[in-house]
């Protein structure tokens, strides 16, 4: 059978290191990964050789060819969706994911761009920034956290949630998990084959590590502060505690797009 192919539209500030994030989570040998930026963002600007030797510019044409699709988070959370730049560009790709029904897979900004496309879900900045590894409560069954245990870890980093009432009056739309301090962890489509992810599972044991030294050293996130719950108590260094559950998730969702593939066949 030839290779399940997922497109993966990455609009993280590290493009590299998020690319290896989800090489190294999406790992199988029968699974072809086809990285994208946005084409809008970088429309007038020089990008990195390791950008454009790994990466394509999106292509809508290019997306009929997939059998899933991921939209990473992206570190504009802040704005109003209007305020992004390559706003036009994702609802035209989340129109045409619609329109092909595969499995998409949205992560952090991506699920709340996602969200309020198509379901004018509200966002809200939060008071503060969350940011740490945190407990997490199953509340709703879910395959894609079949062999997942309740209160699983799970690192979340981010600076805005979904208005949950918002979510709660939609029957569309189902919470399957929340986090110890009562944000959204997993919500999913009761209608469409969307999937949306508020924890970076995809983040390698060093990843909040990296991105608050990131904060620290832009100078730009005056109150940058080390994440909760995540360096060992007794040498400082950070635990990977979600690394078999970043196995379990995403094994279950690649398990869930080659299923697809393979009825539409």
């Amino acid at each position: 059978m030839e290779h399940t192919r997922i497109g993966i539209l990455n609009l993280m500030k590290d493009k590299i290191e998020t690319n290896h994030n989800f090489e190294h989570v999406l790992k199988n040998k029968d699974v072809e990964l086809i990285f994208y930026y946005s084409a809008t963002r970088y429309n007038d600007r020089v990008l990195a050789p390791e950008i454009t030797s790994t990466m394509k510019p999106l292509n809508l044409i290019e997306v009929k060819q997939l059998d899933g699709f991921i939209i990473t988070g992206s570190p504009v959370e802040q704005l109003d969706f209007a305020q992004v730049t390559y706003n036009q560009e994702i609802n035209n790709l989340l129109d045409q994911l619609d329109e092909l029904n595969i499995p998409q897979l949205y992560v952090c900004w991506g699920a709340m761009a996602a969200l309020n496309h198509f379901y004018q879900i509200r966002k809200n900045i939060l008071p503060h920034k969350t940011f740490g590894v945190y407990q997490n409560n199953i509340i709703n069954d879910s395959c894609f956290l079949k062999d997942i245990k309740n209160e699983f870890p799970a690192p979340h980093a981010r600076y805005a949630e979904m208005n949950h009432q918002d979510l709660d009056f939609n029957s569309e739309l189902e919470t399957k998990a929340i986090s110890e301090n009562g944000l959204l962890t997993l919500v999913e489509s009761t209608t469409r084959p969307q999937t949306f992810v508020f924890s970076h599972l995809e983040y390698p044991q060093s990843g909040l590590d990296d991105e608050y030294h990131r904060e620290m050293n832009s100078g730009k996130v005056p109150e940058a502060f080390p994440a909760n719950n995540y360096y060992s108590p007794i040498d400082h260094h950070p635990m990977f505690t979600w690394k078999e559950t970043q196995k379990q998730f995403f094994s279950n969702w690649l398990n869930c797009v080659t299923e697809t593939k393979l009825i539409k066949s």
